[in-house]
């Protein structure tokens, strides 16, 4: 049996680690361990108040409660969760909507071609699978010239002479405007965290959690490196986002009473050999 000191050890070793780079992303824009805090006690509150691991059987989730689950003083956790609702800004829903509509163009039948490549859309709306099909497919609240000029201006897209805006670019990165990339990040980061947590804390099935490092190598070799795990990991992505793209266009023909989400990701990292020691 493991020891609980040796447990709360390792925990506290690991969550070290998880936290460093955290805290240099916030030291470098400014913010201190007080400016932490707030956010922190609200996470708490919000952790326990939306999470159904810490709800009881048919009970209500008291402000007692979550005081009790998180040590937030009641009067707080009463303040907190009548602030909770916190709506995406529109840099948000931007990013998040181009993100789905280059997923469908890359993975979706109607938007591929017998070779599975993203088709030409036509710029006229009057015209039979137009770019404003796959803005509308994804929402109805962005209006689509807005989006291509801004794919335009990031240099996603091109038009040609016959009108028929081309997909010159194999998935949607945040442009940048800092708010588009921090969407990204925490959603990505929260994903990757959610599946260390499941690992750790069930007897479930692991879900896939796997890396290859190596040290001592020059930088021509992490060059190399770096290439490769690009161009593999994006063959990944879109070979995935493919599949995603068909058995979702399946399920919504189906009576399915529990619909799932995935998120799947990959990423590439290196560091100076001074960090080694980490290790």
């Amino acid at each position: 049996m493991t020891d609980p000191g040796n447990l709360s050890s390792a925990l506290s070793k690991t969550i070290g680690r998880m936290l460093r780079p955290l805290v240099k992303l916030l030291m470098l824009k400014g913010i201190t361990y007080t400016g932490l805090l707030s956010l922190l006690k609200k996470t708490y509150v919000e952790v326990a108040h939306r999470e159904h691991d810490f709800q009881l059987d048919n009970k209500r989730q008291t402000d007692s409660r979550i005081s009790l689950l998180t040590g937030v003083h009641r009067k707080e956790v009463k303040r907190i969760r009548e602030e909770l609702d916190n709506p995406l800004t529109e840099k948000e829903i931007k990013a998040s909507i181009s993100a789905q509509m280059m997923a469908k163009w890359l993975g979706h039948p109607e938007f591929t071609d017998e070779n599975g490549n993203p088709r030409a859309l036509h710029r006229d709306h009057k015209i039979e699978l137009s770019f404003s099909d796959l803005v509308f497919d994804i929402s109805r609240d962005k209006h689509p010239r807005s989006i291509l000029d801004d794919w335009l201006n990031q240099k996603l897209v091109t038009i040609d002479e016959e009108n028929k805006i081309h997909l010159i670019q194999d998935g949607y990165t945040a442009s940048e405007d800092i708010e588009e990339k921090l969407f990204f990040a925490g959603k990505n980061i929260s994903e990757h965290l959610e599946t260390v947590t499941h690992n750790l804390t069930t007897s479930e099935s692991p879900r896939f959690d796997r890396a290859v490092y190596y040290h001592h190598l020059s930088g021509s070799s992490v060059d190399k490196i770096e290439r490769l795990a690009k161009a593999e990991l994006l063959k990944a992505m879109k070979s995935i986002n493919k599949k995603a793209a068909e058995l979702q266009l399946q399920d919504a023909e189906q009576d399915i009473k529990r619909r799932h989400s995935v998120h799947i990701g990959g990423y590439y990292a290196q560091s100076l050999a001074a960090d080694e020691s980490d290790e």
